[in-house]
């Protein structure tokens, strides 16, 4: 039995790492955005995937996304500028900026019924997308997100400021924070997992994240956006980590507990899982997904 467990694996591995993403580019908004997309497929549903703060596209693990395309045409957005030829200096990261990059994306390539995914940051992203034009999307699925709170308090981890000697310390601290049951032996088999593990395509580096912080800092923490978050009607699923050391999951709890209408949302909880669910329990989350909407 063992035996057959470990040969359904490998092949699960293989499949994993050969799964066929093209990377392309569009322009809006004055900015160059760069994405992945599997191939398309008219039987399947259109799902936009944004990722979280001081991350690119490419940080994704790639088990999880092959077990979302069994249901989805896959769309992996980067945020503004990120991984493109277009300078960064200039470029305004704020959470609205972002968010109508994506509903932009979402009208050049004409798409339609839309479920947006978002993990961490690129839940505030999403939550904006559907605030701003919620007519755009059939459901929305948030992957431990930054939401809007009324009393924001900014999170441990993010005041923090690690020193970095060699690549492997940013890879262990990266992955320290994000997975609950990571040792730094399993270094070499999670690198494998990401899109692109080259450092500098999967981090857009340190002062992008110090803009991105603040932008994440006012969007969390403005009432507005707490006023909208109550009132919406968009069918949402939640997925919260309860040993997140990044974002506490009880403060999002405590935002949930706010919404007006419950019927919306389902909220669903990983126990032994850090902020990164998609990379500990990635079919386990994907199949959640591609039974809800």
């Amino acid at each position: 039995m063992k035996k057959i467990v470990s040969i359904l694996l490998y092949l699960l591995t293989i499949n994993a790492f050969s799964l066929e993403l093209q990377s392309k580019e569009v322009s809006t908004n004055h900015t160059d955005i760069h994405y992945y997309q599997t191939t398309p497929d008219k039987a399947k549903q259109d799902l936009i995937m944004l990722t979280g703060i001081g991350t690119t596209a490419n940080f994704w693990p790639r088990d999880f996304i092959l077990f979302l395309s069994e249901k989805y045409n896959l769309y992996i957005l980067d945020y503004r500028g990120i991984n493109t030829s277009q300078p960064l200096k200039n470029i305004d990261f704020t959470i609205k900026d972002l968010a109508r990059d994506t509903n932009d994306f979402i009208k050049i390539k004409k798409l339609k019924n839309v479920s947006l995914l978002g993990w961490s940051m690129g839940g505030s992203v999403a939550l904006q997308s559907v605030f701003d034009d919620k007519k755009l999307f059939k459901s929305l699925l948030l992957i431990s997100p930054a939401l809007p709170e009324e009393n924001y308090k900014e999170p441990k981890k993010l005041q923090e400021k690690p020193n970095f000697r060699i690549s492997e310390d940013i890879y262990n601290y990266v992955f320290t924070n994000n997975i609950y049951s990571y040792r730094p032996k399993q270094l070499k088999g999670e690198i494998k997992r990401f899109i692109d593990p080259t450092i500098d395509k999967l981090f857009p580096g340190s002062k992008i994240y110090a803009t991105q912080k603040i932008a994440l800092k006012n969007w969390m923490e403005n009432k507005e956006n707490v006023y909208n978050f109550k009132r919406i009607t968009t069918p949402t699923t939640i997925f919260l980590a309860k040993n997140d050391v990044i974002l506490d999951y009880n403060l999002n709890q405590d935002t949930i507990n706010e919404l007006k209408d419950k019927s919306t949302l389902n909220v669903i909880y990983f126990t032994n899982s850090g902020h990164a669910i998609d990379w500990e329990y990635p079919q386990k989350l994907a199949n959640l997904i591609n039974n809800l909407y």
